[in-house]
């Protein structure tokens, strides 16, 4: 992406789950935040959009805004090349007003909302099934809940030597799968990937420099290594970035001996440093004003090969 200039979106709602009518909303002010805050969140974004008229939110929203479940798509990128950021279905509408001629409707969207909150399994895994086949066992039933197959790792063809039965939600079962097998899942624009916890998707690695649309220093912190850009598609969770490591700002040791063990280590660039500057994304947050200044894109990332935080925005359930 080397010309990050003329700005550009589209977004669509889907009037009704399951039927093809959709609304472009691209030519309205739109401010956006889509974020995936850990590999266990799904992610998330919250539109607002300004000055639709009583009717237009009514059709989105319902006249209770109880018209959940609609798909929504976002795509963003400069001048003709957009791309999706986001992927999935509603679960809130709100209404409001910003000022005194300024209203506006907050849609409230995650992607693979179905398959985390309602989806159930039952399903019995005959023995000699090897860790590997109940890997797609698992990516089976995500598709019969309209999560598509995205990238999944090889993994072990160790057979079972029971039979194992998977009942209840599925998410409680893919969980406990990634904790035996070391690995981690996660959802993104309605496809499910799965990578070890140390790994990374076959995206090639990006170059993270002002060239590119860096703003500003990277930040090694105790969660990882903050890099802030201009907001850029390309940029996903599970894909790597290169920083030039003498750019690196590191972030103060804590004096506090009861924490120095803890958090040293990922402030020091000899252990938590990528192996040549390479760093893999564990979070990625997309936040704009399509009528504003805001069109950025912030990553929380640890180094390939280097020691991970133990605390913070890359540990399961830690916002």
């Amino acid at each position: 992406m080397t010309e990050q200039w003329k700005r550009n979106c589209r977004l669509t709602v889907q009037l009704k789950y399951g039927e093809p009518e959709a609304l472009d909303l691209s030519e309205m002010r739109i401010v956006f935040r889509i974020n995936q805050p850990t590999a266990e969140t799904p992610k998330a974004a919250e539109f607002y959009i300004y000055n639709l008229s009583v009717d237009t939110m009514n059709r989105l929203a319902g006249e209770d805004n109880s018209n959940v479940g609609a798909m929504v798509t976002f795509e963003a990128g400069y001048g003709e090349e957009l791309a999706t950021i986001f992927k999935g279905s509603t679960f809130q509408y709100r209404r409001g007003r910003e000022s005194p001629t300024d209203t506006f409707l907050c849609i409230l969207a995650q992607s693979g909302d179905k398959a985390k909150n309602y989806a159930l399994v039952n399903k019995t895994i005959a023995a000699g099934t090897s860790v590997d086949q109940v890997k797609n066992e698992l990516a089976k039933e995500y598709q019969a809940n309209g999560v598509e197959t995205g990238e999944l790792p090889q993994l072990s063809d160790q057979k079972y030597v029971r039979s194992k039965v998977m009942f209840g939600s599925l998410d409680d079962q893919i969980r406990q799968f990634c904790k035996d097998t070391n690995t981690e899942y996660f959802v993104d624009d309605e496809y499910l990937y799965m990578v070890g916890i140390s790994s990374f998707l076959l995206d090639s690695v990006f170059e993270m420099d002002a060239s590119s649309g860096m703003i500003g220093m990277p930040q090694l912190t105790t969660e990882g290594l903050m890099v802030n850009c201009l907001l850029n598609p390309q940029l996903r969770r599970g894909g790597r970035i290169h920083v030039d490591t003498t750019s690196i700002q590191t972030q103060a040791f804590d004096i506090d001996c009861q924490t120095q063990g803890q958090d040293q280590a990922q402030k020091d660039l000899k252990t938590a440093g990528g192996i040549n500057g390479i760093y893999i994304i564990k979070a990625v947050e997309h936040y704009g004003d399509t009528r504003g200044d805001d069109w950025y894109t912030s990553t929380v990332s640890v180094g390939q090969g280097a020691v991970v935080p133990k605390s913070g925005i890359t540990i399961t359930a830690v916002d």
